[in-house]
């Protein structure tokens, strides 16, 4: 949580380094309604720039159940984004760095008796990752913004550790969807 907190107060500075006039900037507080699924809190902060960029952070943290395929992730994220608006201001694209937490336990499961779904999975790790983010925002009202964003990018667990210790680090694909429900200040 001090990692977390650093972080943020180093953002804010950064920001305010480079921001001359600090009137025409405004911040939206988002919570990203795809994420209660994962029955998890989720919120994120953007930023918005001269010549239509913004900086995004986000938090989430969640729990998925995979029920009779016999298996439960659990995670948390933190993600920095960095979003480029076309001249309308809907549409974005831009890079992302995200920091994982996740924790995996996934059984065998075989479907009518005889197809096998995945492998056995225990593990716990730690995983940076970076890619693109892209999506489009639309007005609810004058304060209200819904947006919908994706992101797609190549991960590595720096750490790592297996109940049965056969798994080394290793690479992923980090993909996600979000809905995200804004409120400007």
């Amino acid at each position: 949580m001090k990692k977390l907190y650093l972080l943020i107060v180093m953002l804010f500075q950064f920001i305010s380094l480079f921001s001359q006039k600090r009137h025409e900037y405004n911040f939206e507080i988002k919570t990203n309604l795809l994420n209660l699924i994962a029955l998890g809190p989720s919120a994120g902060l953007e930023f918005s720039l001269q010549n239509n960029c913004s900086i995004m952070i986000s938090l989430a943290s969640g729990k998925i159940d995979y029920g009779d395929f016999g298996g439960i992730t659990k995670y948390k994220t933190s993600t920095l984004e960095l979003r480029k608006y076309s001249r309308d201001k809907i549409f974005f694209a831009g890079p992302y760095l995200k920091n994982i937490s996740k924790q995996v336990f996934w059984q065998e499961s075989v479907i009518a008796g005889i197809i096998p779904i995945g492998k056995d999975r225990d593990f716990i790790g730690n995983g940076f990752s970076l890619g693109a983010t892209t999506g489009f925002k639309l007005p609810v009202s004058k304060k209200i913004r819904l947006e919908m964003s994706s992101q797609i990018g190549y991960g590595h667990y720096y750490r790592m550790a297996d109940k049965n210790n056969n798994f080394p680090s290793g690479n992923y694909v980090d993909a996600r969807i979000a809905l995200w429900l804004g409120f400007m200040l």
